[in-house]
């Protein structure tokens, strides 16, 4: 069953566009599912409320992208608007699952979308219709819609092409990576820009080699966001690039159960390249300290961290301490809930 106030929110959101300020990423939809995911559905009007006005309004439709032509507007941000009305056209024709299922293996060569807010935002769309029952609500569909559109309009592959073949766990073989420059310009906005600066980055691809695949895709991304949380809690130089590198893992973990086999493995090997990609494009000079799990009373942050991200309000902050709650109770590892609260400290409402 659907929690009313997700509902309400998204009715509210919906006629605002995925992005705002140019380039920064509507979180409205995410952050409101992930605040009733920590049992703070009472949080969700007010939150909405002081988000709002910092939105804009939904891009207009320009042109109608086809089942034809819509490979030549993957990544095509000026289709915002095209990219979000030809996804909701598709999902009044079909199941959502098989709107996932078809739309996912195109898009997952792109996971880098928007700083893989693409990813994200489809991904809290499928954890709530899962949950919706055989009839979900129309505004529930919609944001599935909404979520894959937007990834298709800011598609971003960078480079490499892991085999999950190699000898290392992903701490290791993060360790390794070798490190963008900061001297080195950034070729756009934001993460995503840096990202592209990445092919500029030699060793990057076959350093992605590095990493093999544990026993079964969840193992795998237990490895690694537990190597990405070890980043998020040693570094304060780029909290926001890295507590991507936690959520975005952690919402391909979501979809996991929808898809085939084949498909999982290959949505593990997309998620550990832009993982590594984050790390190899913001954490320069490398520490020794983001190898090292931290140690806490893991019952005493429980305690405090749902409450202290509502009072910080920050969008980022409240996904990233749903997810890190969320993987800690699978796996008890702590530094998840010690990267979520000091993240949080670093980070400042809009």
């Amino acid at each position: 069953m659907t929690d009313q106030a997700l509902l309400d929110a998204l009715d509210r959101l919906r006629g605002t566009g995925p992005e705002f300020n140019g380039f920064l990423a509507n979180h409205g939809p995410m952050a409101a599912e992930a605040l009733t995911r920590l049992g703070r559905a009472d949080a969700v009007p007010r939150w909405v409320d002081g988000y709002l006005v910092r939105l804009d309004s939904a891009p207009e439709v320009r042109r109608a992208i086809g089942d034809d032509d819509w490979r030549e507007y993957l990544g095509d941000e000026a289709s915002l608007g095209d990219w979000t009305a030809y996804l909701r056209n598709q999902a009044q024709e079909m199941p959502w699952r098989d709107l996932l299922l078809q739309w996912w293996p195109r898009l997952l060569p792109g996971l880098a979308a928007s700083a893989t807010h693409g990813v994200i935002r489809t991904a809290h769309a499928v954890r709530t219709l899962r949950g919706a029952g055989a009839e979900p609500h129309a505004l529930l569909v919609d944001e599935l819609a909404q979520g894959l559109g937007f990834w298709a309009a800011r598609y971003q592959t960078i480079p490499g092409n892991p085999q999950l073949a190699g000898g290392s766990d992903s701490i290791a073989a993060l360790r390794r990576l070798p490190r963008l420059d900061p001297a080195i310009p950034s070729e756009g906005l934001g993460i995503a820009g840096r990202l592209v600066s990445l092919r500029r980055l030699d060793g990057f691809a076959d350093g992605l080699d590095e990493w093999g695949l544990p026993l079964t895709p969840d193992d795998a991304l237990d490895d690694l966001i537990g190597a990405a949380a070890r980043v998020v809690v040693a570094r304060d130089d780029a909290p926001i690039a890295f507590c991507h590198a936690v959520t975005a893992p952690a919402a391909v973990r979501l979809v996991l159960p929808e898809l085939p086999s084949e498909l999982q493995r290959a949505s593990v090997a997309a998620s550990w390249q832009v993982v590594g990609g984050i790390v190899a494009a913001f954490a320069s000079p490398r520490q020794e300290e983001e190898s090292v799990a931290a140690e806490a009373d893991a019952g005493a942050l429980l305690q405090t961290l749902d409450a202290r991200a509502i009072e910080n309000g920050d969008e980022h902050v409240i996904k990233l301490t749903e997810a890190a709650e969320r993987e800690y109770r699978r796996t008890k590892n702590v530094t998840l809930l010690v990267g979520a609260d000091r993240f949080r400290d670093r980070v400042s409402a809009g």
